[in-house]
């Protein structure tokens, strides 16, 4: 007996997935910044804040893109 079951695609690509991959790769820069204190090396503060820097660019462009894609949205139900 088949059984049915209903399943919500997956947002590939859409504002949800962007947003989460948006995240993890913050998170994945300020993780590389803390490896870069703790193993000191040379030049670890210069490396640290240059990746916490990368890590506050990928948010800001999430966040103007969530602003772009919302003023789309608006502009197209508008004409609609």
């Amino acid at each position: 007996m088949a059984s049915v079951t209903l399943e919500k695609p997956l947002d590939v690509g859409g504002p949800i997935s962007r947003r989460a991959a948006a995240l993890a790769n913050a998170k994945w820069f300020r993780a590389l910044a803390w490896r870069a204190l703790r193993s000191g090396g040379p030049q670890a503060e210069l490396r640290a804040a240059n990746a916490r820097a990368a890590a506050r660019i990928i948010l800001r462009q999430a966040k103007r893109d969530a602003v772009v894609a919302r003023m789309a949205r608006e502009a197209l139900e508008g004409h609609v």
